[in-house]
C-alpha cells in the first residue's frame, strides 16, 4: 500500500511535467504520421507519373525500331553501288601466329 502511496504521491507532484510530456509526444507522433501518409500520397503520384513516362518512351522506341527496320531492308547491293561502294578484289586476313611476351635469343 505505502507503494502505491508513493507512485501516486509522485505523480501528483509531477502531474504538469507529464502532462506537457505526454502532449509533445502525442504531437511529435502525430507530425511524424502526417509527414509519412503525405510522403507516400506523393510518391504514389510520382510513381504515376513515371510509368506514363515509361509508356510514352516505349511508344518512341517502337516507332524508332519500325523506321530502323524499315530503313535497314531498303538496304540492297544497288543501292551501295549507287553511294560509292565497291566489290573487295581480294581478302586479306591478319595473321594468327601467337606474338609471345619474350624474345628469343636469336630474334634480337
Amino acid at each position: 500500500m505505502k507503494r502505491f502511496q508513493h507512485t501516486f504521491t509522485w505523480f501528483d507532484e509531477n502531474r504538469k511535467q507529464l502532462f506537457w510530456l505526454l502532449t509533445c509526444l502525442v504531437l511529435l507522433f502525430a507530425s511524424c504520421y502526417v509527414y509519412f501518409v503525405n510522403t507516400a500520397a506523393l510518391n504514389g503520384v510520382r510513381w504515376g507519373v513515371a510509368e506514363q513516362e515509361i509508356t510514352t518512351l516505349g511508344g518512341e522506341v517502337s516507332e524508332l525500331e519500325s523506321t530502323y527496320l524499315s530503313l535497314k531492308q531498303s538496304v540492297t547491293l544497288s543501292l551501295a553501288y549507287e553511294r560509292g561502294f565497291e566489290d573487295i578484289g581480294a581478302v586479306k586476313f591478319i595473321s594468327t601466329e601467337k606474338v609471345s611476351a619474350v624474345a628469343k635469343t636469336n630474334e634480337i
